[in-house]
């Protein structure tokens, strides 16, 4: 019996640990702050609700403040994730977030109103309240999910080496929001009174904390640097070019490429790109991808790999290493991750097979 209390007790032992992590993260770095605030929120709440939880397994099933605050607090955790993704990718400011919060509030003042003056029974309020669980969980994954496709698209548009790469564990960290929504869903569906007094409430009691340790494992590493996201102010100048003058530009770009090699800047960014053919960076942003069908990232990309084929083709190297070594300093790319997964998916084998065949 203690084991199993124990074990019921695991998700909110979990979550403990990953609200007293952010909170101290939240103390130790001032770029990530809000990030580090929505965090530990998010599991705080989550703290709260299997307590709720275990404290309802344990046979406290009367207490009113308990089933209150896990209304309240099961209304909220998803809502306080999408506020981080929101932090995370620096979105723009709306009153999206604030909307979601408000099944949760209005649960708060509802519930003990229709508990003490009989308006509802608590188990039709408790279905009405799982409803609207359902249709956050739903409305956060999709949003989520377009939020960041978004601003990595907004990156690979501004940069060159591929920063929104940096956004990948967030991909998984939706993933593991998808299944541990469908998990809590299903169970918000059959009821905690299913698994009361039974030894099955330890199979949602495992899986909900390894989920959980997940979530808060992925999203401790994950960070983005405050200048990889910052929103650039929109361009006044209409992108109404002619044919001609996109294929102009695109030559100049070419010419300006070539001759000055601004692909060996690792930091190159499409401002960089237009201030140095006069224009401006929703235009050449524009001509890159209508013309070539590639984003900023991947046209700088053929570049930089197109002049490491020249240096891995150079047979002053006589070691294969140093070759490859230069070909990536010299090229322009930003770590050795990058130039050898690039590498091999515009040419089809890695740096050093390319060398050896050549």
């Amino acid at each position: 019996m203690m084991l199993q209390h124990l074990l019921i007790s695991l998700p909110m032992m979990v979550c403990l640990f990953w609200g007293v992590f952010f909170c101290i993260r939240l103390f130790r770095r001032d770029n990530e702050r809000l990030v580090a605030l929505l965090l530990t929120l998010f599991y705080t709440a989550a703290t709260i609700l299997y307590f709720d939880h275990w404290l309802y397994f344990l046979g406290s099933r009367d207490n009113v403040p308990a089933a209150w605050s896990y209304i309240i607090t099961n209304l909220s955790v998803y809502p306080l994730y999408y506020a981080y993704l929101r932090a995370l990718t620096r979105a723009k400011r709306s009153y999206e977030t604030a909307i979601l919060f408000v099944p949760a509030a209005l649960a708060g003042v509802f519930y003990p109103l229709c508990h003490y003056l009989g308006w509802m029974s608590d188990d039709r309020f408790m279905m009405i309240t799982r409803g609207c669980f359902a249709l956050l969980v739903i409305w956060v994954w999709i949003r989520g999910w377009q939020l960041i496709r978004a601003t990595q698209q907004r990156m690979d548009t501004t940069y060159s080496d591929y920063r929104s790469q940096l956004l990948q564990p967030t991909h998984t960290l939706l993933v593991f929001i998808g299944i541990t929504a469908a998990f809590s869903s299903l169970l918000n569906v059959l009821g905690r009174d299913t698994f009361s007094g039974s030894e099955l409430v330890l199979i949602p009691a495992v899986v909900m904390s390894v989920l959980l340790y997940s979530l808060g494992y992925i999203a401790s590493h994950t960070t983005l640097p405050q200048e990889t996201v910052a929103r650039e102010e929109e361009e006044d100048e209409k992108d109404q070019a002619t044919t001609e003058e996109t294929d102009e530009l695109l030559y100049k770009i070419a010419t300006v490429m070539r001759e000055q090699q601004l692909f060996a800047n690792p930091r190159l960014t499409i401002q960089d790109l237009a201030t140095a053919v006069g224009s401006n960076r929703t235009y050449v942003s524009s001509c890159i991808n209508r013309r070539t069908g590639l984003s900023f990232s991947q046209y700088i990309s053929r570049y930089r790999v197109e002049y490491a084929q020249i240096i891995l083709r150079d047979t002053r190297y006589e070691n294969d290493h140093e070759a490859v070594a230069d070909a990536v300093a010299l090229s322009g790319f930003s770590s050795d991750q990058n130039f050898y997964r690039v590498f091999k998916d515009l040419t089809g084998q890695t740096p050093l097979q390319y060398r050896k065949s050549h």
